[in-house]
């Protein structure tokens, strides 16, 4: 039963692993940093369509902490981004990853998911109802997951996993579909 959910949402959230989270820089060099993650993130053609990429930019560098926080914490400066080194290579401290992955499903990742789950075949109404009742904090942390180091991403990934599976099977009667709709 886990593989179609784990197949669905896991592929919806590896895609958002494009960027990073969303929020907004204020200082100059906090925007510049901005500026290269969104033309690096858009040089690689793999936008979903719908996602924002100032957003995921904005929230890559505020996720992390900034510009100052970046170089000194990461080595990610505007010249290694303009290189070519990706800010999502980056292995994060828990909190600090649940923070990204917070502002990225803020970045236009719920319509892209709702798209998803309707080209397999499911209503758009059914599918923004089950995206509405998927456990917020899982989803979180299955995306914050791909940013941490193995061990806590194990951890908290299987959790966030059994969590959003279990509010899946919860949002099949509440939505007013079968699991047979979702591959069941």
């Amino acid at each position: 039963m886990k593989s179609k959910y784990t197949t669905i949402f896991g592929a919806l959230l590896a895609l958002a692993l494009l960027a990073g989270a969303c929020g907004g820089g204020d200082d100059s060099d906090d925007q510049a940093l901005i500026d290269a993650v969104a033309a690096q993130i858009s040089a690689d053609g793999d936008v979903p369509p719908g996602v924002d990429v100032e957003c995921m930019s904005a929230a890559t560098v505020n996720g992390l902490g900034g510009a100052a926080a970046m170089e000194e914490e990461y080595g990610l400066t505007v010249d290694t981004i303009n290189d070519g080194q990706e800010p999502d290579d980056v292995e994060l401290p828990v909190d600090d990853a649940r923070s990204m992955a917070e502002g990225m499903l803020d970045c236009g990742l719920d319509d892209f998911m709702v798209d998803a789950i309707v080209g397999e075949g499911i209503s758009e109404d059914a599918a923004t109802c089950l995206l509405d009742n998927i456990d917020g904090d899982a989803m979180r942390d299955s995306l914050a997951a791909q940013f941490m180091n193995s061990a806590d991403a194990a951890r908290i990934g299987e959790a966030a996993d059994a969590a959003m599976g279990e509010s899946l099977f919860a949002s099949v009667s509440e939505c007013d579909i079968s699991l047979e709709d979702i591959g069941f």
